[in-house]
């Protein structure tokens, strides 16, 4: 019980602690495990904990024993920790709601897990300049039905109704993911009647730089996607582009390029223009984040290195770079309706570098909505059934499905 005060007390401490800028010392910074996924499993230990403390010290009181005043003090100190604790996860509660977005209490509550269900689909679409495969990992909509060999899902084509489409561009700073590591997430949008397909794309390393590659391959994925979302049961005007991270910066980049009619494709297709765009702390302020992004000892979690990674050097080095990559480098009106999810306390893509593209997409006449998920750090759903799991995938299921008539 006493664990339990202690860990309230360590999760306000460092997630008040935690700045954009300071050294990580691990894989993730505290906040980002500790608020959005094990914060709900500390308040249910906290309330168990205090409803014990409480009975030992009502019964060591009536005994007049010497252990009363232990009791009440192990009972006051974790009301004090479920009060730490469970402020922020109301906060997180609180906003999910207000953006649309729901929370399983139970499911938020029970360990985080990663239940999984790969694509139905994993055809290539092209190749890196290199000559390696990229593929497009597919989950159809509504998977309860299978094809008549008992092999999967069966395509929707030929019904009267077309789901909407998500296309997914995965994040991990350029240099690492792939098409498949959102697969449980994923499954939950094909679960509920979308059609979708997570894109690989030609990942960086020291020396290669991928800023002018990744791109096109996005783009040469939508324009695959486009044409064969009917023949899979999607409706190609209905297709929603998202990505987290570095792939949410890719999806800001390639819609509002093809918006404006100047993105580039690698096998040389049309480009078409989603219908929306859902993304989770996009990195599209690279700038920003080189100079005010979190150092870290182990590079690919050091905002600097994976930008000059990425780009093949530093701001100063490479300026027209890091402009041709950034989010308001094609901002035009024609740019579609945009949802950006922000972390509160982002040690890799800061906040302030993302309200700043906000406001500029506004001032563009861009249909732009912010929502920033408090107490939360990057890759704050990382951890599948978590409450930042949840409120991602929620708020963006909402957002979405509002842009495009989803049930």
């Amino acid at each position: 019980m006493v664990l339990t005060g202690m860990a309230g007390l360590v999760l306000v401490v460092a997630d008040d602690a935690w700045r954009p800028g300071r050294t990580l010392t691990g894989l993730l910074p505290p906040s980002a495990l500790l608020v959005p996924a094990y914060s709900p499993v500390l308040c249910a230990v906290a309330a168990l904990a205090v409803a014990v403390a409480s009975l030992l010290w009502l019964r060591a009181r009536r005994g007049g024993t010497a252990w009363s005043v232990a009791a009440g003090a192990v009972a006051l100190f974790n009301a004090a920790a479920l009060v730490a604790i469970g402020f922020p996860v109301a906060s997180v509660v609180s906003t999910t709601v207000h953006a649309g977005g729901s929370i399983d209490p139970v499911r938020a509550v029970g360990l985080p897990h990663r239940a999984r269900r790969g694509p139905d689909l994993r055809p290539v679409f092209t190749t890196t300049p290199e000559g390696a495969p990229l593929h497009l990992s597919v989950w159809r909509p509504f998977p309860g039905t299978t094809s008549s060999d008992g092999s999967g899902p069966a395509a929707l084509a030929g019904t009267a109704g077309r789901a909407p489409v998500l296309v997914w561009v995965h994040g991990g700073g350029w240099v690492t993911g792939s098409d498949l590591g959102q697969a449980a997430a994923l499954t939950r949008w094909a679960d509920r009647g979308w059609l979708v397909v997570s894109v690989e794309y030609g990942l960086d390393a020291p020396g290669r730089p991928t800023w002018d590659r990744a791109g096109p391959q996005v783009a040469c994925a939508l324009g695959r996607i486009a044409t064969d979302a009917a023949s899979l049961g999607g409706d190609p005007g209905r297709m929603v582009l998202g990505g987290d991270s570095a792939g949410g910066q890719l999806a800001v980049s390639v819609a509002y390029h093809a918006a404006s009619g100047t993105q580039a494709s690698s096998c040389g297709s049309a480009v078409p223009v989603p219908h929306a765009v859902a993304v989770e702390y996009p990195a599209v302020d690279l700038v920003d984040g080189y100079q005010h992004g979190a150092r870290s000892p182990v590079p690919q979690f050091d905002a600097r290195w994976l930008a000059a990674t990425y780009t093949g050097g530093s701001p100063a080095e490479v300026p027209e770079r890091y402009r041709a990559i950034s989010g308001a480098a094609a901002l035009t009106p024609q740019a579609p309706p945009t949802l950006v999810l922000a972390a509160g306390r982002d040690s890799l893509v800061p906040l302030p570098g993302l309200q700043r593209f906000v406001a500029a997409a506004r001032g563009a006449g861009v249909d732009t909505t912010l929502v920033t998920v408090p107490f939360a750090d990057h890759a704050f759903d990382a951890i599948e059934g978590s409450l930042g799991s949840q409120a991602a995938t929620s708020v963006l299921q909402h957002w979405a499905g509002s842009r495009v008539g989803a049930p």
